[in-house]
Formats: structure tokens, sequence, C-alpha cells
């Protein structure tokens, strides 16, 4: 009788967890359209930051980090060219960070 009792008690309780649990992600508030982050400059991609989810922050993290390494890239290549090319006798000494 006992044992019925803590059971009932024990299913009730799991039940109104799970009600809980689904009701609350029915219930939040459907994130907004994904903004095409391609096409944003690098300050907008940080732009309401706080209110983000932590695989939105992620995202944008590592979409800030490539364009980083491409912008590195890009200036690495253009001062190897001049000082390949030889037009440029500072450039093999120094380098513009």
């Amino acid at each position: 009788m006992i044992l019925a009792i803590v059971l009932f008690v024990g299913f009730a309780c799991l039940g109104l967890f799970v009600a809980g649990v689904c009701l609350g992600r029915w219930m939040r508030s459907p994130s907004p359209p994904q903004a095409d982050l391609q096409a944003a400059d690098d300050a907008s991609l940080f732009l309401g930051w706080d209110g983000l989810a932590p695989e939105e922050r992620k995202r944008r993290l590592a979409l800030y980090r490539e364009r980083v390494l491409v912008r590195s890239a890009e200036q690495d290549r253009a001062w190897l060219k001049r000082c390949l090319e030889g037009k440029d006798d500072e450039s093999r000494t120094t380098r513009d960070f």
C-alpha cells in the first residue's frame, strides 16, 4: 500500500517535471531569424552579444576568426610578394603589423 503511494507520487512528480520542461521549451520565444552574417562587417557580428545563445556566439566567433586569418594570410602574401619582387628593400626586414 505504501509502495503504491510512493510510486504514484514519484510518477506524478516525474510527469509534472516533463510537462514543465516541454511547456518551457514551447513557451520560449523563438530565436530571431538568422541574419546573413557573411555580408555583415566585423563590428555587427558582436551587436546584441549578451542576448545570443552560446551556439550563436560560437558561430559568430568562428566566423570572425576565419576573417582575421584570411586577412592575415593576404597581408603575408602581399609582403612576401614585395620581398620576392625586390621592389621594397625595407620590406625584407620590417613588416606592418
